[in-house]
């Protein structure tokens, strides 16, 4: 295992608030840096950006800038409600807290005590699981999309409640791993209506949002309520000129539609340090980080993630549906936060990061932990030796280098995106902090790469990747004998596996065009296709298939069996 650390110390904000220091007066001219940051979204024919500062009790700073409705020509302001994805996260771990507190429920409680139709899995899940994303469930946008389902359809809280009724198993025994799970939220909604006889719209808003003024916040739980000003999605089209509307379609609640405007959410900043909803103790409850059954420490508390910016510590959650952008920073120090939301895909990193350091005072140089990492190796030849597929039990990962950078394609739901890698001295590979891990690069006595080592941000140890020699190359007759319909009992979704030319193709009634399957390794496929991932073909005792697992970043083990063996499509 790499001995240099790569990971934030988990405090909890009690601790944090303990090293408050003064901050230094805003300069005039802070708002023109500000808005040069969105200076490109400044317009009358663009969607863009709103962000908001909050500062020791106050709002500093506020400005929106582009469209919030481009057919319509409505601003984007600071007051527009805008759909915030994952940053709805927070609210809904906060209805929890509150209940908790007040005996209506148990954190260590079996969820199935609240919402007996979830299966019995062998092993209890508690709602402290679903609240630190250690609970085991399949992620619920992947099943959609295995299930055939597009996201821009209208996916409704009552499908998430049929589709967890169907399963049966998890990714992992609850309490030993820790992978998001959008699942384990939405669930959260309906323990808040199970334990207080309200929806968590209704809860929310008269327990949370009503008391902290927060008038324009709201979760959204019926698609077609009409939303005076709201902020729509955009994105540009392939030819990089013309824009397109972004379909958001959801009715579910919990993991993400919350409406809000970028001023409420920095009067929701001011709760941490100045509660007025609930108290200290409650919010020290709350931006504390979880751990695993075992004890091992996590950098998620409730809906919000222990982590560092500028120099200085931050919980913090981001999140993205569609078009839309969102990310809440509370630096808890400093009683300063900044909070920003896009109808556009925007990377808001590093502008969150540049606006924070105009109210921040500068960094101590022990002000965080801070990792220490080896040399940047900068040989192409270094990085072209570790070019190939890697293998774990549930992913694949190829490692391509384009442009002199080593990387790979990361997918997550519709999403994808190339995750570029920074190769070490000390044979270790990080992506500069932009995800919750890094590898380590292990070799033969030879020095020949066989495998690599995945580790999250405390330095647990994940899976292993082991190398692929070679791509396998098997004739079309071998394929052949994988032809035939598999079906889910769990998803309620039959595929079609058949050869097309010299290769595997999958499909359903619902695709749009086949996907092809790539094989990766004997009885080992991977594809294209969102939802599907890395399929794993088992045979029985006479060599026939009977049926595949599909293996995603946040589904594992999703099981077909095979209806009409040697089909040919």
């Amino acid at each position: 295992m790499i001995s240099t650390s790569r990971f934030l110390l988990a405090m909890g904000l009690g601790a944090w608030l303990s090293l408050v220091v003064a901050v230094p007066a805003v300069a005039n001219d802070d708002a023109a840096h500000i808005d040069a940051l969105f200076a490109e979204f400044d317009r009358d024919d663009s969607p863009g950006a709103a962000v908001a500062v909050y500062r020791e009790g106050e709002l500093a700073f506020s400005a929106g800038y582009g469209l919030a409705d481009l057919e319509a020509g409505t601003p984007l302001t600071p007051r527009t409600p805008t759909h915030v994805a994952s940053v709805s996260k927070q609210f809904t771990a906060f209805a929890i807290a509150l209940l908790a507190r007040e005996g209506k429920l148990d954190l260590d409680a079996d969820i199935r005590d609240y919402l007996p139709w979830v299966p019995d899995f062998g092993t209890p899940i508690r709602v402290r699981h679903l609240i630190h994303h250690t609970s085991g469930l399949r992620d619920q946008w992947i099943l959609f999309q295995l299930s055939g389902q597009e996201m821009g359809n209208r996916l409704r809280q009552q499908h998430i409640v049929n589709m967890v009724s169907r399963q049966r198993s998890l990714n992992f025994p609850p309490g030993s791993e820790h992978a998001y799970s959008n699942t384990g939220y939405t669930l959260l909604a309906e323990i808040v209506r199970a334990a207080s006889g309200q929806s968590l719209r209704e809860f929310t808003t008269q327990r949370i949002f009503e008391p902290l003024g927060m008038e324009r916040t709201f979760f959204f739980d019926d698609v077609t309520e009409v939303v005076p000003g709201r902020a729509n999605s955009y994105s540009r089209r392939e030819d990089g000129d013309a824009w397109r509307r972004e379909l958001l379609n959801f009715d579910n609640v919990g993991t993400t539609s919350l409406f809000t405007t970028v001023e409420d959410l920095a009067a929701w900043a001011g709760n941490f340090s100045r509660p007025v909803v609930s108290d200290r103790e409650l919010i020290e409850q709350v931006t504390m980080p979880g751990t695993l059954d075992d004890g091992s420490p996590l950098v998620y508390a409730f809906g919000l993630q222990t982590g560092a910016m500028a120099g200085h510590r931050t919980i913090q959650h981001s999140g993205r549906d569609a078009g839309f952008r969102s990310l809440f920073v509370y630096f808890p120090e400093h009683d300063i936060a900044v909070a920003a939301a896009a109808n556009t895909p925007i990377s808001l990193n590093e502008k969150v990061e540049a606006i924070a350091e105009i109210y921040l005072p500068e960094a101590e140089s022990d002000d965080i932990v801070e990792a220490s990492l080896a040399a940047e190796v900068e040989s192409g030849e270094r990085l072209a030796e570790l070019e190939g597929v890697y293998l774990s039990r549930h992913a694949t990962l190829r490692l391509e280098v384009e442009d002199g950078e080593l990387g790979y394609t990361s997918r997550r739901g519709d999403m994808e995106w190339r995750v570029e890698l920074v190769l070490r001295e000390d044979d270790s590979l990080d992506d500069g902090g932009r995800e919750s891990r890094y590898f380590e690069v292990l070799r033969d006595a030879h020095g020949t790469v066989t495998a690599l080592a995945q580790y999250d941000n405390r330095g647990e140890r994940q899976a292993s990747f082991e190398r692929q020699a070679a791509l396998p190359e098997p004739s079309p007759k071998t394929l052949q004998a994988y032809a035939g319909d598999y079906r889910s009992p769990e998803l309620d979704i039959t595929y079609r596996v058949r050869l097309e030319g010299d290769g595997l193709v999958i499909d359903s009634i619902w695709s749009l065009a086949p996907a092809e399957l790539r094989p990766v390794a004997e009885d080992r496929f991977e594809t294209d296709h969102r939802g599907l991932g890395t399929l794993v073909f088992q045979r029985n005792g006479d060599g026939e298939p009977l049926g595949y697992r599909v293996h995603t970043e946040r589904v594992r083990d999703v099981w077909f069996e095979r209806l009409v063996p040697g089909a040919d499509g």
